[in-house]
């Protein structure tokens, strides 16, 4: 089925039913994160006491089974957060650990310290208890703001002297009619918000809580096996993006812990990490949004660009009235902004096209070129990878067998004398024609000499001749055309004959092939009894390989009156 005719999809879909899926995608990363914000304090919990304990009776034989105590807990608590990930994955994730069962208890020390997952779940808790608690609460809060915002006009009245947003001040009904306006793109900047911080999360979490040692047991292995990487590749190697993804999240961890542990040290106090952490999760959302910006189709790649830096200006910017006490929430006024450029270069690149469509027309002009030269360049290798084993065929085994068939041949005279010895050596000459034959028409099937040394005139007219039916055959043609194009031809002619001797034994058949202009035409007719099946098996094979070169392939198949097989290819050179 060519792209044209490819089933209605996504694309065709309406309005609400892509809104209803964005709503519903919002809801699952904003559930994702809200369990994220309980299970990071749980987390945090988990791994002070844990350790705290555990490191400070270590010294004492009681700290070695609180050692194994502690990683259960680890494991225990991360499988929260894998369990939570389906909502943000699709699917849970599934750790790879050490199987500790028949172990003795020294045995099972020594196991669980170098169990690499559990120390990745360790590095999961901490990294979490940071990462999962500022996003889960940034979540909560805009989610809050947006409806809050929404419904004004339900509640303005309860509060004495009315509400102030920025310098606009909401005291009757119409102002704040008008203000919960401003919901509406609130409301946009908060789904794409959250996208962006599930994402982030979400990556941290399939990095450190799935996969692990090699040591796992081959059930847990076959469980949770991926697709086999490329070639020459790692089956744990990540993407490049997705690395660097990584190595942000992993260092802003560290550092959120360490200035943490620093706030801890010297007195606690006023929570100033706050806004460490919001400067870490910058560059971290920064990175993480224009990666997937990055994989937007050109022609609307800058407008993901714009979308990811105003979804985090307009973050920072409430994040930064949160940390200051809240008060007037003047990040209004930044929403407004960035609302306004990105509205503006949404309308210039709708325009841009109508104005200048000759613009639109060249840009797709020159994908189609692109992928045509890239798709045939590879038809090109894997045309000429067949004519190499076709050459190896013939020139390596199949020679190597007519040299044996004679030496058995010579053998058979010689023993002569002797006809049960000769009566062997006849059968396996017998066997060793067959095999001669074989090859050849294996040969053939993937290049035929006779198409390599005269072309396809002379291949046609041999397969012609060939033919278990009557076929006439005319070829006009001033040169030969591209191997591909040449190869394909020769095959559609080569089964469409075999497809009229199969169900029209009776028949005789015409092959005509002829250059007009850049186009080369091959056409088959038979006067068999019609009827065909345009859909059915073989004509699907010629229609397939006739398509994958550009080409088109018609069929007229009226009952009793023949069958006529049109193949255009094209084959400028």
């Amino acid at each position: 089925m060519s792209a044209a005719a490819a089933p209605v999809g996504a694309e065709d879909r309406g309005l609400g039913a892509r809104a209803a899926d964005v709503a519903a995608r919002a809801g699952l990363d904003l559930a994702y994160l809200t369990i994220g914000l309980a299970t990071s304090i749980v987390a945090f919990v988990v791994w002070v006491t844990a350790l705290s304990v555990t490191i400070s009776l270590l010294v004492f034989i009681v700290g070695l089974p609180l050692f194994l105590l502690s990683a259960i807990a680890f494991r225990w608590t991360a499988e929260l957060d894998r369990r939570n990930a389906a909502l943000a994955l699709g699917r849970p994730l599934r750790g790879r650990y050490r199987d500790h069962r028949d172990e003795s208890f020294l045995a099972r020390l020594r196991s669980t310290a170098e169990d690499h997952q559990t120390w990745r779940d360790l590095g999961w808790l901490v990294a979490h208890s940071v990462l999962g608690f500022g996003s889960g609460l940034v979540a909560v809060i805009l989610v809050a703001q947006t409806i809050a915002t929404a419904a004004l006009p339900l509640w303005f009245w309860a509060i004495e002297g009315g509400v102030d947003f920025g310098v606009w001040h909401v005291d009757t009904l119409g102002k704040a009619l008008a203000t919960a306006l401003l919901a509406i793109p609130l409301a946009a900047i908060t789904v794409g918000l959250l996208r962006l911080m599930t994402i982030a999360e979400s990556w941290l979490a399939k990095a450190l809580l799935e996969g692990g040692g090699a040591a796992a047991p081959a059930a847990a292995q076959a469980a949770t096996a991926e697709p086999a990487a490329e070639p020459g590749r790692s089956g744990r190697r990540l993407p490049d993006g997705e690395a660097a993804v990584l190595a942000n999240a992993a260092i802003s961890g560290f550092l959120a812990l360490l200035v943490t542990a620093v706030w801890a040290a010297t007195g606690a106090g006023y929570f100033w990490p706050a806004w460490v952490y919001l400067g870490l999760l910058i560059p971290l959302g920064l990175n993480a949004g224009l990666r997937e910006a990055w994989r937007v189709e050109p022609g609307r790649r800058a407008l993901a660009v714009q979308a990811v830096i105003s979804l985090l200006l307009v973050g920072v910017a409430i994040a930064v009235w949160a940390l200051a006490g809240f008060g007037t929430f003047w990040p209004i006024w930044v929403l407004l902004g960035v609302v306004s450029a990105f509205a503006l270069h949404f309308l210039a690149a709708l325009m841009w096209h109508r104005v200048f469509p000759d613009q639109r027309e060249r840009e797709l002009t020159e994908r189609v070129e692109t992928l045509t030269r890239t798709r045939r360049g590879a038809l090109d290798v894997q045309s000429a990878e067949l004519r190499r084993i076709e050459r190896d065929l013939h020139d390596g085994a199949q020679a190597r067998l007519v040299s044996l068939s004679m030496q058995l041949g010579r053998a058979e005279e010689r023993l002569a004398g002797e006809p049960e010895a000769a009566a062997l050596l006849r059968a396996a000459r017998h066997e060793a024609s067959a095999a001669i034959a074989e090859m050849r028409d294996l040969a053939r099937g993937i290049a035929p000499p006779v198409l390599a040394d005269r072309g396809l005139g002379a291949a046609v007219e041999s397969l012609g001749r060939r033919a278990a039916i009557p076929v006439a055959v005319s070829v006009e043609l001033d040169e030969r055309p591209p191997v591909v194009i040449e190869t394909a031809a020769y095959f559609v002619v080569a089964e469409a004959l075999t497809n009229v001797a199969k169900h029209a034994p009776e028949a005789e058949a015409a092959v005509a092939v002829a250059r007009a202009g850049g186009v080369l035409v091959i056409e088959v007719t038979d006067n068999g009894p019609g009827g065909a099946d345009p859909e059915g098996g073989g004509l699907a094979g010629l229609r397939g390989r006739v398509e994958a070169l550009d080409g088109r392939l018609r069929v007229s198949s009226p009952a009793g009156a023949g069958t006529t097989i049109v193949a255009e290819l094209p084959c400028e050179s």
